[in-house]
């Protein structure tokens, strides 16, 4: 076999190049839209990391991609937004007509409306295609993708609830009927584990599975 020449080189690294730039640019945007409504920065950080640590940690359970993982990071890092138009409340569809608004390069439509509905699912009701028409009039794959990544959204903005960055997602332990996720916390922790379950009954329901919360000394 003859070596390759320079523009064969090249042309093979070309890939590797727009792969990076189509999940640069929807970051980039959502970082500029997330400053822009002067959103509470070093939470919606914390719950991205948690929520891309969770995701990682379930991949064999949900099976999902690097394509998924970039819509869960976008809607995290974006999830709150809807704060900056409302103070009592509805703030989850806020941010949910805030994304539909938004331009975000290194998107299509169809992901956009994603993250849309994961926004619209992080806090409040959950998905239902009988009394919701936006969930509804997804595909079934993708009402898969959006409850998930929202279960799994929903889960990390209960482990940052009181927004003081204090949890790290660590082992997950996966049993028949059971999944144990373990954490490590600073000072007490226990607003922390409280806002977890109450919003992991989603996540658990896609896991099929009892969700426990363990903080590891």
């Amino acid at each position: 076999m003859s070596p390759k020449t320079k523009a064969e080189t090249a042309t093979e690294k070309k890939p590797i190049t727009r792969t990076v730039k189509k999940i640069g640019e929807p970051l980039a945007s959502a970082k500029r839209l997330a400053d822009a409504t002067n959103s509470d920065q070093h939470h919606m950080a914390h719950v991205t990391k948690l929520a891309l640590a969770l995701f990682d940690k379930l991949t064999d359970l949900h099976g999902m991609g690097d394509r998924e993982r970039l819509l869960l990071e976008v809607t995290a890092m974006l999830h709150d937004i809807g704060w900056s138009r409302t103070t009592d409340g509805g703030h989850h569809k806020h941010s949910r007509d805030m994304i539909l608004e938004a331009e975000l390069p290194g998107l299509t439509e169809d992901e956009r409306m994603l993250c849309a509905q994961i926004a619209r699912y992080h806090n409040k009701a959950e998905p239902d295609k009988s009394r919701h028409k936006g969930f509804a009039a997804l595909k079934k794959k993708e009402r898969a993708i959006v409850s998930w990544l929202a279960g799994i959204l929903r889960a990390a903005d209960g482990l940052d609830c009181t927004h003081r960055g204090a949890i790290r997602v660590g082992d997950c332990e996966l049993a028949k009927k059971r999944l144990t996720i373990s954490l490590a916390g600073r000072g007490g922790c226990d607003a922390e584990i409280s806002g977890a379950e109450k919003k992991s009954l989603l996540l658990g329901r896609m896991v099929d599975r009892e969700l426990v919360f363990r903080l590891c000394s």
